[in-house]
């Protein structure tokens, strides 16, 4: 059996049922009328099997789309008029087009993405058209599997389709990457709207960031299943630590670059050239270009792992990254360091690290199949105790990208 095309459901995919697309329907109706009847598109939530905060740094990411995501509707106007709903979050955000700037406004709030992707469109294409859209996710929010990416690219699909434009998938998730670093504000690199625009399913994306390509691994026979630890600390990215982590590793490619030798960017460079400028570098810096150049290694070995069905080589690689984000990166916390541990510490799991961009959120552990209960109790135990409050879990599953719902 070949593997469905890019895009489309895997049969029997999990997640197939949700009642998420009629409920969307249903508050579109509610909100817009009826007819005529809007299009429904979804785009997929991803986790990051290895490569932490490596994109932004030319590095190489393997990232995975899940059976989660975000759904969204929408419908053209004629006057000049955009009205976004949520059934995830209370603000109802009207405004005209020409009322839209270059940069965020921060009373959007959450509709600064689709409305930075809008922006992105106008400037694409010259096309500035009024629409009615309204989203709902089954994918955690400010959990650290993306849904602001979600968001993003269910936006871009389905505008391009309300349009008639027929852009590329990948030059579609440039464009979701624009809306995000120049509209929102966010430095980030491109794993994340790739992942969501690009996934196929049962199939991880190796992508080689320095210059956007990729290829797909198949995740045939895989061997474990994927526990998601939600510690239930919420983080946004934009008011935390990681701008900072942008410009610390921009400084430090600059001074490699001067001091020892020129590399297009931070992941290019060996262990011996960071060690080489560590003088220069200081503290901070040299903590966090050890990161990117040992994380560069530990993605070698987790595909090479990954690509034999060498389970325990593969979580070896994402323990490794989870202590190395937190050391050196320093973008962990202790909530993210007991569930990844104390996981670690059963025998059922292969490795486990933190996904998405650290700060709160989300971890993730390798585990044999069938043994979710077992570590799940485990280390719900401990985190009870040491926190008071409980963390959620969830097995997830390899998604596809992005589709529309009919």
């Amino acid at each position: 059996m070949t593997d469905p095309a890019p895009g489309s459901p895997a049969p029997g995919e999990p997640g197939s049922g949700s009642a998420v697309p009629a409920r969307v329907q249903d508050r579109f109706a509610q909100e817009f009328g009826a007819t005529p009847r809007p299009v429904l598109w979804f785009a997929p939530g991803r986790i990051n099997l290895i490569g932490a905060h490596l994109d932004y740094s030319g590095g190489d990411v393997m990232p995975l789309a899940v059976d989660l995501g975000v759904y969204a509707a929408g419908r053209l106007r004629d006057d000049g008029v955009i009205r976004l709903r949520s059934l995830d979050q209370q603000l109802a955000v009207d405004t005209r087009v020409d009322a839209i700037r270059d940069r965020r406004d921060p009373a959007h709030d959450w509709a600064g993405y689709p409305l930075g992707v809008w922006q992105e469109f106008r400037e694409w294409t010259g096309l500035a058209p009024g629409v009615d859209m309204v989203f709902g996710g089954d994918l955690p929010m400010a959990s650290g599997l993306s849904s602001s990416a979600a968001i993003e690219v269910a936006t871009a699909f389905l505008l391009d389709d309300l349009l008639g434009t027929e852009i590329d998938a990948r030059e579609l998730a440039l464009l979701c990457h624009r809306a995000e670093t120049r509209y929102v504000g966010l430095q980030c690199g491109i794993m994340d709207q790739f992942a969501s625009a690009l996934c196929r399913p049962r199939h991880a994306l190796l992508l080689h960031c320095h210059d956007g390509t990729y290829e797909h691994v198949a995740m045939h026979g895989r061997g474990f299943e994927i526990l998601v630890m939600d510690t239930r600390r919420p983080r946004t990215l934009a008011t935390s630590g990681f701008n900072d982590r942008v410009r610390e590793c921009a400084e430090a490619h600059r001074i490699l670059r001067r001091d020892v030798r020129d590399l297009p960017y931070l992941a290019a460079y060996s262990q011996a050239d960071v060690e080489a400028a560590r003088g220069a570098l200081g503290a901070t810096l040299y903590k966090r270009a050890r990161h990117v150049v040992g994380e560069m290694v530990r993605v070698r070995s987790g595909v090479a792992g990954l690509r034999t069905g060498r389970v325990e080589q593969f979580g070896a690689a994402l323990t490794g990254s989870h202590r190395s984000t937190s050391v050196d990166y320093e973008v962990s916390c202790p909530e993210l360091d007991l569930v990844t541990s104390v996981a670690c510490e059963s025998e059922h799991v292969f490795g486990a690290r933190l996904t998405g961009a650290g700060f709160g959120g989300c971890a993730i552990a390798l585990i044999e199949p069938g043994t979710a209960q077992q570590v799940e109790r485990r280390v719900d135990r401990e985190f009870s105790a040491r926190f008071g409050t409980r963390p959620a879990f969830m097995v997830l599953h390899a998604g596809g990208g992005p589709r529309r719902v009919d």
